[in-house]
């Protein structure tokens, strides 16, 4: 088996989105798959897994090279929501492609079922060609710390991820307000783009801006930018709550990310949560900063639900462990 990684070569971070992914798979299918950064080392008789999918750049494969092939897609949230991912010319013609090359494909894999029904509807795959596999965590928070927590350092509360409009950080900055508390926010979506305004003129960032105008001189907020995953699980570890209240998701990786830590969670109640969360957090109406507040007060008020919700979402992450995550992706590939 073949998978395309050409995020060795990615100078210009064109695949960055799909490198965790990527990290999953070279963490668990290492001895089982040879990693290619270019389709010329891929054979006919091979069975060759591409992990990336962007609808309005251009297709990554648009022809059939290898016996089996199958495409990794994560979710079709830009084509739910168009208003909020405008495509433009060139978008709508590469999603076009897109579409045709699906046919080159001889299964799909998505990472929830909330995922596979939008698959089904917005691209019209049939339900017998998608398969789903949940990610898994990497191994940087395979353990959970066995230190206790940190009485002393200030509390604070987490969120991890980007800042596109389905991350609802608007709504979420308010109910942070509303809670009075210290919010640390992790990702490479929060560093400088305050600075950068050619980009924030971009139709897409109208939510950021938003957001970034309400939390403006507010110390609450503070902006971590990127951080190593070790230096992540330790934020997870001595945080009250991880933050998950978007207004949609694929899957939702910090709520799984911040379970392996007994890092309780506040989610917003939509359906892919639900699926991902269970009953392992204390979930909330994504459109209501009071109700967000709400839950994120619980968490900083009553230490003994802070922990029982912590263990709890432990214990429920060991249902998408490495070793599951692995063999179904095997599984997947075998039943072709």
């Amino acid at each position: 088996m073949k998978i395309y990684d050409p995020t060795k070569n990615d100078s210009l971070g064109q695949f960055r989105g799909g490198g965790r992914i990527i990290q999953m798979l070279r963490e668990n299918l290492e001895t089982e798959a040879e990693f290619v950064a270019d389709f010329n080392l891929v054979n006919q008789d091979d069975t060759l897994l591409v992990p990336f999918w962007k609808p309005f750049e251009a297709p990554i494969l648009e022809k059939k090279i290898t016996k089996r092939q199958i495409l990794i897609i994560f979710d079709v949230i830009p084509l739910k929501y168009p208003s909020h991912f405008p495509p433009g010319i060139k978008g709508k013609l590469n999603l076009w492609r897109n579409k045709q090359a699906l046919k080159n494909y001889d299964r799909i894999i998505t990472i929830s079922e909330h995922s596979r029904d939008d698959i089904i509807q917005h691209l019209g795959i049939g339900d017998d060609k998608i398969a789903v596999v949940y990610p898994t965590y990497t191994n940087s928070f395979a353990s959970s710390k066995t230190a206790e927590k940190k009485t002393s350092t200030a509390p604070y509360c987490l969120y991890v991820g980007d800042a596109n409009w389905n991350k609802n950080l608007v709504n979420l900055a308010r109910a942070i307000k509303i809670a009075d508390v210290k919010c640390l926010f992790v990702g490479k979506g929060f560093k400088n783009l305050e600075h950068d305004h050619e980009a924030m003129g971009h139709p897409e960032l109208a939510e950021l801006r938003q957001f970034l105008h309400e939390v403006q001189g507010d110390e609450r907020f503070v902006f971590k930018g990127y951080v190593s995953d070790e230096e992540l699980a330790g934020l997870y570890h001595e945080a009250r709550c991880n933050l998950l209240i978007s207004r949609d998701e694929g899957f939702g990786l910090s709520y799984l990310e911040a379970a392996t830590q007994k890092c309780p969670s506040v989610l917003s109640d939509i359906k892919v949560l639900r699926e991902i969360g269970d009953d392992s957090a204390i979930f909330a109406d994504p459109e209501d900063p009071a109700k967000i507040a709400l839950g994120i007060k619980k968490y900083f008020s009553d230490i003994a639900l802070r922990e029982k919700m912590g263990n709890l979402a432990f214990s429920h992450s060991k249902k998408f462990s490495p070793k599951i995550f692995g063999d179904k992706i095997l599984a997947t590939i075998s039943s072709l």
